[in-house]
């Protein structure tokens, strides 16, 4: 006579196979894009030097060009968020977890080191 497995032991059965499989593939994947605060800090960033060639052009060329700083970096800043993350793709997988605390390391000094900036000017910002 052939035993019935209870459909319970069935479904935890199953469950626990798709979970394991899931959790092994998640760890063989590449770092495939930049973390939002890595595409924050590069649009920050291009967003200052697009502006700050503008104003220097702006001086040269007796022009107000500076308007202009908002669109060109809305523009720029996807093609290098692009060209960033084809070259993380190029990172073998064993190193994703050290270039993602590369990256945090990164955000984390550019952040505090422009507050320290910030506040170090004269006069003081106030926060009111």
């Amino acid at each position: 006579m052939k035993k019935e497995i209870p459909m319970f032991k069935k479904i935890l059965f199953f469950g626990l196979t798709a979970f394991l499989l899931t959790g092994c593939a998640a760890g063989a994947a590449q770092l495939q894009q930049l973390p939002e605060e890595g595409v924050t800090l590069v649009l920050f960033l291009v967003t200052a030097g697009v502006t700050w060639v503008l104003l220097q052009l702006s001086a040269l060329f007796k022009l107000e060009l500076k308007g202009y700083a908002n669109a060109i970096a809305a523009a720029l800043a996807p093609v290098v968020v692009a060209a960033l993350e084809s070259y993380l793709q190029l990172i073998p997988p064993v190193f994703d977890n050290l270039v993602l605390s590369v990256i945090h390391l990164i955000v984390l000094l550019a952040g505090s080191l422009g507050t320290f900036w910030l506040f170090q000017r004269k006069p003081a910002p106030s926060l009111k």
